[in-house]
């Protein structure tokens, strides 16, 4: 998907939210995207779907320095387009660690947000884990 046009649709939507902080936003999600930290694989979803990224974990050092930083960019993106839920797909092999360091910042994340976080769940699929939160 086309970097501006992502950057576009983000930036707007964090708006609605946090008028003041939307740039900075924008910056940081800028940042993750070009450095291959955070992929939209597919057209995004905006209002009542499930949007979806994916945090590339093979772009994060080897003890995943970033990862968390990176999780709590994108969750806070994808909530602000979302409908009921949305859903993170980590890419790469993993580990356990990898799946705490995103549910932990995804929450924290919703938290801030929004003021209150939904159910956040793993299931595992092709051999990526997938976070899905209802929002």
């Amino acid at each position: 998907m086309d970097r501006s046009l992502v950057m576009a649709v983000f930036t707007a939507a964090d708006a609605r939210f946090d008028p003041c902080g939307a740039v900075a936003f924008a910056h940081r999600l800028g940042g993750e995207i070009d450095a291959g930290r955070i992929v939209f694989p597919r057209p995004l979803v905006v209002g009542g779907g499930c949007p979806h990224g994916c945090l590339v974990l093979d772009r994060f050092p080897a003890d995943l320095t970033g990862l968390s930083q990176a999780a709590r960019t994108l969750a806070r993106g994808l909530v602000d387009i979302a409908g009921a839920g949305f859903t993170i797909h980590v890419c790469g092999a993993p580990g356990v660690a990898a799946v705490a360091i995103v549910t932990r910042a995804v929450n924290c994340e919703l938290k801030a947000h929004r003021g209150s976080a939904g159910p956040v769940g793993w299931i595992t699929r092709q051999g990526r884990a997938v976070l899905f939160a209802v929002l």
